[in-house]
This record gives C-alpha cells, structure tokens and sequence, in this order.
C-alpha cells in the first residue's frame, strides 16, 4: 500500500514543495491550508489518490476538525508546516493578531502532533516546520521568534520521548526562503532580506527529505549559512550583542517614548 502523508499550510511555498516531492515519491498526499480553491487546483495537478481538506487552523474547531481526520487516517507522516508572522513593536496595534498567530504557529501544532503521536507506529515520522530565529531573537518579530522557538523545543523533547517507538520526530528552521512570508508579515521592498542568505523551498525540502531519510537528528538547520549565523551569533558574542545586531536588521525600529 502506498504510503501516506499530511502537509499543513501546503498552499504554496515549502508547504506545496513539500506536498508535490512526496507525492513523486509515491506517497498520498493529505493537503491542508485555507484557501479551497488553491488546494483544489494543486490537487487536481497532483492526480490521483492526493485530496485536501480547507481548514483555517488559528481556529480552534477547524484544527480540531483535522485532528479528527489524522487520527482517523493514521498518516506514516505528518509535516505540521502552516504558520505566519506579524512585523511590529509589540506593544503597538491590537493583540489579536498575535494571539491568532500563537494559536496557529503553537495551539493548532500540539493538537496535530498529539493526534499523530497518539496513533503513530514504529517508521513514521513528525516533521514541525520552525525557523532559525527559534535560536535567535528579532525585534520586530519578537512572538514569532518566541512561537518557532516553543515548537524547537517540543520538538525535541517528543524526539528523545518517541525514540523507543521507533518514531521521528524533527524540528525544522529554514533560514530566510524565497515565498511570500516577508510581504504577508508586513515587510516592504525596502527592507527585504539579503539574496545572499535566502534559499528556495526546493533547498528547504531537499535538506528535510535528507533529515526524514537519516532520521539522525531533532533539530535541523537547511544550510551552512543558517549553522554558521547560529554558531556565531550564540557561541561567539554576548546574547545582548546578538539582539542589538539582530534587532539593526529588523523592518520595525524602536520609537524614542516621550515622557511627560
């Protein structure tokens, strides 16, 4: 029998990257994202076998809804890849943008990792898509950084806990990739990231699909570029130092507070 795989956020970018590489390898390919008719047009090129369910998962009945089916289906892999970002000082706008961002990037994950795991079986794999910024900080992004950092750290744990079951589980940290993450966080032409360190999905999942075939460690970086920054930035200068650096190269600058 074919295996079988779920791909969230698989709309477009690494998510659809990672959706058509398994269907070529011959897996059946569960697509979940918000918008239907994308996901009916990516199904429809997928062929035969493929199908999705539209789901907006910063909404707790729609994540509970998938959750239902990965239990019911018992997926050989899950790829818990839909998450956004928010540019922005923190304290400045409404809070509910953040919120929604946590209950996707964090609430919604835990939910379909525990539906996963609660069924899974020796082979399978759990793949929760992250960001070299789980090892940073960025002013600007600052809950997104702290989001991709929780899921780094389940991550982790659930790998040395489902160890014995033969199961594997990774966090993944893609470093800056050429999708539309930039635009939909709110950053602008002026401020794009450097086309020196950016990577294409295809990069991003020819090093996820090396990881699920070595199944060797929790934690994997896409590049060189992505491994050397993170060596540099926390094994050779001040955390404080680190922040003020990344903090220069952030879309959002601190606004002097006027004291009355």
């Amino acid at each position: 029998m074919a295996k079988t795989a779920m791909v969230t956020g698989a709309s477009g970018g690494i998510g659809l990257e990672f959706a058509e590489r398994l269907a070529k390898q011959g897996y059946q390919v569960t697509l979940v994202a918000r918008g239907e008719a994308k996901l009916k047009e990516h199904v429809a090129r997928l062929g035969a076998g493929h199908r999705f369910i539209a789901a907006d998962l910063s909404v707790a009945a729609d994540w509970k809804r998938v959750a239902e089916d990965v239990r019911a289906s018992k997926y050989d892999l899950l790829v818990n890849n839909a998450g956004v970002g928010v540019y922005g000082a923190f304290a400045d706008g409404p809070v509910e943008p953040t919120m929604a961002m946590m209950r996707l990037n964090m609430d919604s994950l835990v939910e379909l990792s525990h539906a996963f795991l609660q069924v899974a079986k020796k082979g399978d794999a759990l793949l929760n898509v992250a960001s070299t910024l789980a090892l940073l900080s960025f002013p600007g992004a600052a809950t997104y950084c702290a989001t991709k950092a929780f899921v780094t750290a389940f991550s982790e744990g659930l790998w040395f806990e489902n160890k014995p079951r033969g199961i594997y589980v990774a966090a993944l940290l893609p470093g800056v990739t050429k999708t539309n993450f930039h635009e939909a966080a709110g950053g602008g032409a002026e401020n794009v990231p450097p086309e020196g360190i950016t990577q294409t999905s295809a990069q991003v999942v020819d090093v996820a699909m090396g990881a699920l075939e070595s199944r060797s460690s929790p934690t994997v970086l896409t590049s060189f570029t992505n491994k050397a920054m993170v060596f540099f930035s926390t094994r050779m200068i001040p955390r404080k130092t680190m922040v003020n650096i990344m903090g220069g190269q952030s879309p959002v600058k601190p606004q002097a507070q006027l004291k009355a």
